[in-house]
């Protein structure tokens, strides 16, 4: 209500040409840019809102951000730390952030970020105690944690904020590695979730806030592919808050080198995400966007970036000199004064508060911290974090009745009314269905939806994703089937869930083309509920590769670094069958490679009946690691690895299985091997009729089944070994138990398979089908004695 241009001009400039830059206009719903105009406007319309009490609240935070950094630099001289300095606004915002969460029904808050300022937010934000800090600057951990450990700035904690009268909410710091940008995914998954197990899928219940460097968040891919999948049902978090610590330069690298961009968050604006850019030197307005940002991701579910902008006091780190890259910078960094000072002042001059209000602010703070360093001095002995079962995986009863299996197989053919499926599915899956019912051979994926759908009926949750894993890469799988006159679908599993009350539930996503994000999801997701079977499955197993941060700085040393444990199941499809390079190996050597102590369980099943075992402890154990499993493309349809029904109502997953070819007769030759290559070698060594061999299958390579390999390999001094894969001899499995075959039990085993690659496989069908000949004959001439 303006009565003349001039005031409405007052007006919006107050509004928009402050301390805050707004991007929403390019929001492609018109109530979103209503909504946010409204807000904005309102603003300055009043009386300034901002009480006393809230002013000494964020004059309070910014001397806690600034004095912890300034007490840490004065006591540990040039001790990497990665200061807050310049941004430490920061801390005072995502106070007001907390509050907001509070009073509107929030929770719980994941937060996810790199190194810039992460022990301020432990100390300060999710209150880690000082203690625990300073006992890290001294290395006092040591003999507390089991593994290699990690560096302070990497770790994870968890803590609650409790303020107002409000209910407490649940703080978690997700634990990360150097790699950046990497933990948004995971930390995504840790939310999702929560809020699933917690709060029976109320989005609004747990907020994800992913705090990025302004050199990463332009740089860093995995940041794209989080936010593919924010709104997709089966990763969609609710909306996030994305708070950017700006501070102008990545390590030494300015703005003009580091991105094609002309704001760092340019890339929020592809996915219809408001925008707010703040002046870290007006706490006030920095507390305001981020209630702001709260309110709008409440309201509408979807992600908010807010781009705090700031400087660096120090360089990328407390022991570089800025000056040698950024001279003029430094310079004018030379002469700031703290925000708190800033602050502190101008409430003084406006007559908020007096200088003795604010010396007493400082003065409380550095009497908690000289307080904290003398509790520290003299460190108390911490009991080892516990890591069980590092050298075996136990193996649960794994077999289901009869019945139980029947009646999970009819579920599959049973269509809801009015739904009609595919005519040419119908059949196959009829078929598939007969081979239960009359108890006869069961085909691969067969035998995986009776594992999905015994353990639902047990009562556990079975999470499944990937790129197109409802139907399956090798339209195997017709887990969800769509309906040939309409455009909805029907899980053929979901009549189970219904079917009791204590039964689990079964989820089955199609993912975005993504391998880094949505694989960091599952990992996150698993971690957090430790009783489901959480499953990710590549479209073929190379396309891991593209996930290898995840898997070598998550998945595989999550444990040794931070205690953090998470039993996501990994579903690679490998074999070599002449598709080329990039559809035959999923890098079973690069698994085998970052195994040791346990951390992750690593197979390679032969049969049908050995994946439903397998899936099914995973899924019974109570204690889980990853596991990692090099499932198949011609065996999902081949008779020989089809598995009979008895073999799926007793026994268990066999780490281990042997053929004895000799009838009862001497052994002389032991053939040793994994997974797809058995059912090359197999038929043409029964060809031969009875010969002095024992063929073993190596069904899981890690952890290592000692105990069962030394029972079968006894009294082998006269016996030849031999290994046999169809990877290259630089690949594959060879250089991960030569070793052991030769370290611990003296053998000296023979190498069958491809020779020395740069390549994991030729793109040529008939090269490949030579080469694969070429290995079987090998076998049976040495086996022949030729």
């Amino acid at each position: 209500n303006h009565s003349t241009g001039e005031s409405l001009l007052t007006a919006l400039e107050r509004a928009y040409c402050g301390s805050v830059g707004f991007e929403y206009m390019h929001l492609g719903r018109s109530d979103e840019r209503s909504w946010l105009a409204s807000r904005i406007e309102s603003r300055f319309a009043g009386n300034d809102s901002v009480t006393l009490e809230a002013r000494k609240r964020i004059l309070t935070k910014l001397v806690e951000g600034d004095l912890l950094e300034s007490e840490l630099h004065r006591k540990y001289v040039g001790t990497k730390r990665f200061s807050l300095e310049g941004s430490e606004t920061l801390i005072t915002a995502l106070d007001a952030l907390l509050l907001e969460c509070a009073s509107s029904g929030v929770r719980e808050v994941v937060f996810g970020m790199a190194h810039r300022g992460r022990l301020n937010v432990l100390a300060n934000t999710l209150g880690k105690p000082l203690e625990a800090v300073f006992g890290e600057f001294q290395d006092q951990n040591m003999a507390t944690v089991i593994g290699a450990g990690d560096v302070k700035y990497h770790l994870g904690f968890e803590g609650t904020f409790a303020a107002n009268g409000d209910e407490p909410v649940k703080l978690q710091m997700v634990p990360n590695p150097s790699h950046l940008e990497f933990v948004n995914p995971v930390a995504e998954g840790v939310a999702r979730a929560r809020q699933d197990q917690r709060y029976n899928g109320d989005r609004k219940s747990v907020l994800p806030v992913l705090m990025h460097g302004d050199a990463a968040v332009a740089g860093q891919g995995v940041v794209f592919e989080t936010l593919g999948y924010s709104l997709l049902s089966g990763y969609a978090t609710g909306g996030t808050l994305h708070v950017v610590i700006n501070n102008q330069i990545g390590f030494t690298t300015t703005p003009d080198e580091a991105r094609s961009t002309t704001y760092c968050t340019d890339i929020a604006k592809g996915f219809d995400c408001p925008v707010f850019h703040v002046n870290t030197e007006d706490p006030e307005a920095a507390c305001w966007v981020m209630q702001l940002a709260l309110e709008f991701r409440n309201k509408f579910g979807k992600d908010v970036f807010i781009d705090l902008v700031g400087y660096r006091k120090h360089g990328h780190n407390e022991g570089d000199d800025p000056s040698f890259t950024q001279p003029l910078t430094y310079a004018e960094i030379k002469t700031k004064r703290p925000v708190w000072e800033q602050y502190g002042a101008a409430l003084i001059q406006q007559g908020v508060l007096s200088q003795s209000d604010v010396d007493e602010v400082t003065a409380e703070y550095k009497a908690r911290f000289s307080a904290a360093q003398e509790r520290v001095a003299s460190p108390a002995h911490g009991e080892a974090c516990a890591i069980h079962g590092r050298l075996r995986v136990p193996t649960p009863e794994t077999g289901v009745s009869g019945e139980k299996l029947k009646e999970i197989a009819r579920s599959l053919v049973a269509f809801p009314q009015g739904f009609t499926p595919h005519p040419k599915l119908v059949k196959i899956i009829e078929k598939r269905v007969d081979t239960v019912v009359q108890e006869t051979s069961v085909e691969w994926g067969v035998a995986e939806a009776l594992a999905f759908g015994s353990l639902v009926q047990e009562g556990y949750n079975v999470r499944l994703s990937g790129q197109d894993c409802r139907r399956g890469t090798f339209s195997q799988r017709h887990i969800v089937l769509d309906n040939y006159e309409s455009s909805t679908i029907w899980s053929p599993l979901a009549s189970l869930q219904s079917s009791s009350a204590q039964a689990g539930k079964f989820d089955v996503f199609n993912s975005s083309l993504s391998e880094t994000g949505v694989l960091g999801f599952e990992f996150g997701y698993a971690a957090t509920a430790p009783k489901d079977l959480i499953i990710w499955e590549a479209q073929f197993g190379d396309f891991s590769n593209g996930a290898q941060v995840i898997i070598d700085q998550f998945i595989a040393s999550s444990e040794a670094k931070w205690g953090q444990l998470s039993g996501v199941t990994l579903m690679l499809p490998h074999a070599y069958e002449g598709q080329g390079p990039e559809h035959s190996s999923a890098r079973l050597e690069r698994f085998l490679q970052l195994c040791g102590e346990g951390n992750m369980c690593v197979c390679y099943p032969s049969t049908s009946a050995q994946h439903f075992h397998l899936l099914r402890r995973q899924g019974l154990l109570e204690l889980k690691r990853p596991l990692i499993i090099m499932t198949p493309k011609s065996l999902l349809r081949l008779p020989t690895a089809s598995s009979a029904f008895s073999e799926f109502t007793s026994g268990s997953f066999k780490p281990i299985i042997e053929d004895d070819l000799s009838q009862g007769g001497e052994i002389r030759h032991v053939v040793l091997l994994t997974g797809k290559v058995f059912h090359d070698v197999m038929p043409a060594l029964k060809e031969l009729g009875k010969i002095p061999v024992k063929v073993v299958r190596v069904e899981q390579l890690h952890p290592f089944p000692q105990f069962e390999f030394k029972k079968v390999l006894k009294d082998l001094a006269s016996k030849q070994v031999i290994w046999v894969q169809e990877e290259p001899q630089n690949m594959g499995a060879w250089s991960y138990v030569q070793p052991y075959l030769s370290g611990k039990l003296g053998l000296e085993p023979v190498y069958v398979g491809r020779d020395v690659s740069a390549s994991t496989a030729t793109g040529s069908p008939k090269r490949h089908a030579s080469e694969q000949r070429a290995i079987v004959s090998e076998v049976l001439r040495l086996v022949q004695g030729r």
